[in-house]
């Protein structure tokens, strides 16, 4: 089965036995059709605000840097940016070793090392990140070459808008998307006993969907150190 918002919008209207869309009158609809075309949406946005590291809206970013320059932007569709995956590229041709940066609080770097935004002399290979007030980010020292840097992010995701638009959520979810998107319709409709019940199994389907795909137990690994005393040995 094709997944389009055509496709999706049509099997809300299935639903409530109302007249399906065709890809030629879906700019052009009315009413309650209308209606359930923003209820898609709305389902799909309300999926997308329950967890913001949802795997299938993670993205990777590089960055080419600029010598002298400390502050960056971020993607104008990133919602949130993972700091602990910033790291420089390796490349041989700028003598310069792929790494991991550390992560410095924003105010750690006005204490320590702000004066390298009014100086021109303290430029080298980047080793620390911090995030700004206005959730950007800034590299401490500033690079002094156009050095590469990596890293990861997840997007905020735009509204479908013509028939042929495909959902981000993947398709196996997308009885997810129709169980939300019918529970807004009754709600557009006033009926708020169906809404409830809708609701509930829309919220079911979500729980689902985060215990599948964002409910991960990482590894766990032990940094004990042993050491040896004197007269004693290890076993």
């Amino acid at each position: 089965m094709a997944y389009t918002y055509l496709d999706l919008t049509n099997e809300v209207l299935a639903r409530f036995n109302e007249v399906a869309l065709t890809s030629s009158n879906f700019v052009n609809s009315r009413g309650f059709q209308t209606q359930c075309k923003n209820a898609v949406n709305d389902a799909i946005n309300y999926i997308n605000t329950r967890e913001f590291s949802w795997p299938y809206n993670h993205a990777t970013q590089t960055e080419t840097l600029v010598a002298g320059t400390t502050r960056y932007t971020i993607p104008t569709n990133a919602k949130h940016v993972d700091y602990d995956t910033f790291r420089l590229v390796d490349d041989s041709s700028l003598s310069v070793e792929g790494k991991s940066l550390t992560i410095i609080d924003y105010k750690d770097y006005l204490n320590k090392f702000i004066n390298q935004e009014d100086r021109s002399d303290v430029g080298g290979v980047p080793s620390h990140v911090f995030r700004t007030p206005d959730n950007n980010f800034g590299l401490y020292p500033y690079p002094d070459k156009t050095y590469s840097l990596k890293f990861e992010y997840y997007i905020y995701t735009t509204a479908l808008s013509v028939a042929t638009d495909v959902p981000t959520i993947p398709s196996q979810y997308r009885q997810v998307i129709v169980d939300g998107a019918t529970a807004f319709g009754y709600q557009y409709r006033g009926e708020g006993n169906e809404y409830q019940l809708n609701f509930a199994r829309f919220e079911d389907g979500i729980k689902s969907m985060q215990t599948l795909l964002s409910n991960r137990t990482d590894y766990i690994r032990s940094t004990v150190i042993y050491k040896s005393s004197v007269g004693s040995s290890l076993v």
